[in-house]
């Protein structure tokens, strides 16, 4: 079982993301980002309200999301598939495996068909 902190940089190194995501778990939702949050260490956290309940959705790291040319802002309504998860201090938080922009249809895979991490085995240059 997979525990989530309050520090991101505490998730992220907690089974690097990848060995915890359960298809068992997997839910679709549609929201507009409300806020972008993630530091040096850690994956991007992207702030969503979804049928009136606040989501943490757990994207990659900031130099994955660089090097490919994903960029999130506010307000920026997004269609999310992922792993869900309760963080200790209550936080629901959906792990992302692909995320749909809704106005243009683009879609943004962030893990492989066995649900493992694009980023896994890639170095951060």
């Amino acid at each position: 079982m997979l525990f989530l902190f309050f520090s991101l940089s505490a998730f992220a190194t907690a089974g690097e993301l990848g060995e915890g995501y359960d298809e068992n778990t997997e839910l679709t939702i549609k929201g507009m980002i409300t806020e972008v949050a993630g530091g040096m260490r850690g994956p991007v956290v992207l702030r969503l309200s979804y049928g009136g309940k606040p989501y943490s959705v757990v994207t990659a790291p900031p130099w994955y999301l660089k090097r490919n040319g994903i960029m999130f802002q506010e307000g920026l309504e997004i269609e999310v598939t992922g792993s869900k998860y309760f963080g200790e201090n209550g936080t629901l938080y959906l792990i992302a495996r692909k995320i749909r922009e809704v106005k243009t249809g683009r879609e943004i895979f962030l893990r492989d068909a066995r649900c493992k991490p694009m980023w896994h085995g890639m170095r951060n240059r």
